[in-house]
């Protein structure tokens, strides 16, 4: 199993930033509660899109698109999926 923070470098453009946010129990679409490490990943091309992303459990690296918002919605979206 890989542990977090994890190296996104494959996922990234030059110019992308990728922020760890955490881990935190994520529900499933079948309804199992299970942990997942968080990243926000903001892309500079095509006029900027911010991904949430969660890393699946798992021996190699896998990313899972959660929410994507046009521009830099770093803040805006940590607020929403992480507020305390």
């Amino acid at each position: 199993m890989l542990t977090a923070p994890h190296d996104l470098t494959a996922c990234l453009a030059p110019g992308d930033e990728a922020t760890h946010l955490g881990g935190r129990a994520w529900t499933d679409r079948t309804g199992r509660s299970l942990w997942a490490e968080f990243y926000l990943v903001l892309h500079q091309g095509d006029g900027g899109w911010t991904h949430l992303c969660r890393v699946a459990a798992g021996a190699r690296l896998e990313l899972v698109l959660v929410k994507a918002m046009p521009g830099d919605a770093r803040a805006a979206l940590r607020e929403r999926f992480f507020a305390p």
